[in-house]
């Protein structure tokens, strides 16, 4: 391995992220193959068909480019503000992308860079078959791949932890006629020694020096990873070495990579060694995690700082399962912060809520645990209200029900107006059994639904008033039924 490091040429390279990709402004008009000269009038038309076509395809042109600058713009802001992007907004730019009926290379590139570690909120399994989706759609409608695009996929494959064989990614890309470079082996690299399989580096490694490719800091700092993975810490550390004899000094990634191992063998007297930013901290405790050290996390908190590097690692270890060291980690930042800061722990606690809902730990009982905890801190003045509002806004019956329940047992106001969002989803399905369990619900909280509810959400889903009558009176042969029925009888 050190041999075959040390005789292939070298090459820093700088890895550029998804807001570089700029797009491709189509300039001046397309040029008349038929006609030279100034344009004339002619009758039998010809000139002004041709003339036409180049003005649809110029229109086509600017069209792309426009949708380009925009979906790059919307995901852009998602990303500089909060260094993520939610599933919702990138499923919206697909849709939209897809409409036209003609995505351009740059926008299928975008959109498949997208579907890795931008969507921490997302498991890492619908991460790659979201990524799959849109490759399969995109290619249906006629976008070319080149070798970017192979990449790219290999990128999300990496950060997504998806198992695949590099040998039969190798044959589809030359089913495909598009030829590997410098980079699809380099993550080739990458995904061997994500599993530890040093053997399969050195091979790709080997094939690399027979090509004359470089090797770059980005290999060296997979051959970090590989090594401690295959349970030779000590042959990770050296790695640091090869570099250096190579002529290249070890970056920041490289340390990163190399305090990532650490992490993952539980080797906190090496990770005191070296000091490391808030960013590098955030992947550390998430190797850390990862590989079932939570007991150590507390003592590598080292920063105050609220950032949305801290909020992507609670919402990230939320969705793979590592909820209370989230909620720890949550704890420790918010309590940490100045008043100054407050603003920006409460943003937290509300992120934190709104995913434990839509992953459905209250299930589990564990966020109304959550909220009650976050409640008599002072973290969060009304963390089971603003939970209730998620549980809503995602129509999760189940779950809202069991929060108002706890809301009314600590005297807490519940209005006749948060069942509306669970209506208006009966009314969309036209269900009436949905609408009457949800009506049962109301009687059970001591509510009743006032007329405007009743107009608008009840009635409109039977054909006149005397089916309503018989619904009710069968299906809920209760107090909340005859009131209902009585307001029918006074409107």
């Amino acid at each position: 391995m050190a041999a075959l490091l040390r005789s292939a040429r070298l090459l820093r390279i700088s890895p550029s992220g998804l807001r570089h990709i700029t797009g491709t402004n189509r300039t001046g008009s397309t040029p008349c193959l038929f006609y030279s000269g100034t344009p004339s009038r002619t009758r039998n038309g010809v000139l002004s068909r041709f003339i036409a076509a180049d003005e649809r395809e110029d229109a086509s042109s600017a069209l792309l480019s426009q949708q380009f600058d925009l979906s790059l713009t919307r995901l852009d802001t998602s990303v500089r503000k909060t260094g993520r992007i939610t599933k919702t907004l990138l499923l919206s730019i697909f849709h939209d992308i897809c409409k036209t009926g003609y995505p351009s290379g740059n926008l299928a590139l975008l959109l498949l860079r997208s579907c890795g570690s931008l969507l921490p909120e997302v498991p890492l399994d619908q991460r790659t078959a979201l990524a799959h989706q849109v490759w399969e759609k995109l290619q249906g409608l006629g976008v070319k791949f080149d070798v970017s695009h192979y990449n790219a996929l290999l990128k999300v494959y990496l950060q997504n932890e998806f198992q695949f064989s590099p040998s039969d990614f190798l044959d589809k890309m030359g089913e495909a006629n598009v030829q590997p470079n410098r980079v699809t082996y380099q993550r080739l690299i990458a995904a061997y020694c994500q599993t530890g399989d040093m053997e399969g580096a050195s091979t790709i490694l080997g094939f690399m020096k027979t090509k004359d490719l470089p090797i770059t800091e980005a290999v060296f700092n997979s051959l970090v990873t590989g090594h401690s993975r295959a349970g030779d810490i000590e042959g990770a550390k050296n790695i640091l070495s090869v570099m250096r004899t190579a002529g290249l000094e070890p970056s920041p990634d490289t340390y990163v990579s190399l305090l990532s191992a650490y992490a993952e063998h539980g080797d906190l007297d090496s990770l005191k060694t070296v000091s490391f930013t808030h960013r590098d901290m955030a992947q550390v405790i998430h190797s850390m995690v990862r590989a079932g050290h939570q007991q150590h996390v507390e003592e590598n908190l080292h920063s105050t700082c609220v950032s949305a590097d801290t909020m992507n690692l609670c919402l990230s270890l939320v969705t793979q399962g590592h909820h209370d060291t989230s909620f720890h980690i949550l704890k420790t930042f918010c309590t940490q912060a100045d008043d100054t800061l407050r603003r920006d722990s409460i943003l937290l606690s509300s992120l934190f809520l709104k995913h434990c809902v839509n992953v459905d730990l209250v299930k589990m009982n564990l966020t109304l645990g959550y909220c009650q905890e976050l409640g008599d801190t002072g973290m969060h003045t009304s963390a089971l209200t603003f939970a209730l509002s998620c549980a809503l806004e995602a129509k999760k019956t189940d779950v809202s029900m069991e929060m108002m329940k706890l809301m009314k047992e600590q005297d807490l106001p519940i209005r006749p107006h948060y069942f509306c969002p669970l209506l208006v989803q009966t009314l969309k399905d036209k269900n009436v059994a949905g609408m009457v369990e949800v009506l049962k619900k109301m009687q059970d909280l001591g509510l009743s639904p006032d007329a405007d509810m009743l107009y608008t959400f009840i009635l409109p889903l039977f054909p006149n008033r005397n089916a309503a009558r018989k619904a009710l009176m069968v299906r809920t042969p209760s107090p909340v039924s005859l009131l209902v029925m009585m307001m029918m009888m006074m409107f």
